[in-house]
């Protein structure tokens, strides 16, 4: 098959969505697949690049002023409507709601093509990014998020999220035609780091991902403030990029925490899935989550997950089996979840070894298998 996907967000970024389609179209392309990619450049240039059988076209655009990572592109391209006329994609699929996506949604029509939209981010709770003082944190933005969501969302033929608890949530504010398909992990590069030795004199705690203000990754900083204050010696890494760095750098050095929190830059493949592998225990506060790749890519190294019982994390989290979880924003409840583990080595184990059988479900291997048929089914609708 051919398969055109459409996103506001790709390499060289890193978040969720960039890594699902990045393992998505190279195990498609090494399937047989023909895959065609539209991105946003990181600059005012076109640009094009073939890779493991795939076609990247990067189109020109514009940073966000709010949000670096947030590229804004031309609502269409004549170079973009030439190649769809060539590549002749069966279904197209589109990853984010903006100006990529809606020229994805806007050739599917003209062409006849087939569109999946599939919904990663929450969209409501990134509304803090827009450029509008005042308005941007309010009820009222939330509720016009929905509307646009749902006017973007329910013009494609079908909507795929990547977890029951996110279809519940897209059902209710509105969306039509919605199936969960999970995301997919590249279970094997993170298991052949799984942990073989538990650490008891000084246990790792890890949060990696986008260092964004919706993640309440401050939260996780003041958890570890309460561990150390019942005399635990303990440190954290936070791994990744974000909007949000600078205040929390600034926040570790006013709860003078500088000696037990380490800021790492972003890493990738196996240099990231030998670091996870180094710690203990991930930790999560976000309440955003629509499934969470990164703590299944924990799970695949072995390492139990304390995160926050909200939206799509008690999908894969289950208390005492493989994690534990807490109450949104109690770092209190978060410390004490913690604490289970790092009084007893042998749950740290057994939490463990259940994490890795909870992330082999979502190898790469296993998912894409389900969008094959997703792809191949929605390929017979007509878009009219």
């Amino acid at each position: 098959m051919r398969i055109a996907f459409f996103t506001d967000s790709y390499l060289p970024q890193i978040n969720g969505v960039v890594t699902q389609i990045k393992n998505t179209s190279e195990e498609l392309a090494k399937r047989g697949h023909e895959i065609l990619i539209v991105a946003p450049a990181h600059n005012k240039k076109f640009k094009e690049t073939k890779f493991k059988g795939i076609k990247v076209i990067y189109l020109p655009s514009m940073t966000l002023p709010t949000y670096d990572d947030y590229k804004i592109t031309a609502p269409t391209s004549a170079k973009i409507k030439k190649e769809l006329k060539e590549f002749k994609p069966d279904v197209i699929q589109v990853h984010t709601p903006f100006g990529v996506g809606w020229m994805g949604i806007r050739y599917g029509k003209r062409f006849k093509i087939p569109v999946i939209g599939t919904y990663h981010t929450l969209i409501p709770e990134f509304m803090m990014y827009l450029p509008i003082p005042f308005v941007n944190k309010t009820d009222f933005a939330k509720k016009t998020a929905w509307k646009y969501t749902n006017s973007f969302y329910n013009k494609c033929n079908v909507i795929t999220t990547p977890s029951i608890s996110m279809k519940k949530e897209l059902e209710k504010n509105g969306a039509k035609k919605t199936i969960a398909i999970p995301n997919a992990i590249h279970f094997k590069q993170f298991n052949k780091f799984q942990k073989k030795k538990y650490e008891t004199k000084k246990p790792k705690l890890l949060y990696f991902g986008r260092i964004g203000f919706e993640k309440n990754i401050e939260v996780l900083i003041f958890t570890l403030k309460h561990l150390l204050w019942k005399n635990k010696n303990i440190s954290l890494t936070i791994t990744g990029s974000g909007p949000a760095l600078k205040f929390l750098k600034d926040l570790v050095k006013e709860e003078k925490l500088s000696k037990h929190v380490t800021f790492q830059k972003p890493l990738r493949e196996n240099e990231l899935a030998k670091h996870v592998a180094s710690h203990d225990i991930f930790v999560t506060p976000s309440t955003i989550e629509t499934q969470g790749l990164t703590i299944l890519e924990s799970m695949a190294c072995g390492i139990p997950t304390v995160g926050t019982n909200y939206l799509a994390i008690p999908d894969s989290v289950k208390e005492n089996k493989n994690g534990f979880l807490f109450a949104p924003f109690d770092f209190i409840e978060a410390a004490s979840k913690i604490e289970k583990l790092l009084k007893s080595t042998p749950l740290r184990k057994k939490l463990g070894k259940n994490a890795i059988e909870t992330a082999r479900q979502y190898s790469l291997e296993h998912i894409i298998s389900e969008w094959e048929k997703l792809y191949a089914k929605t390929a017979k609708l007509k878009n009219k």
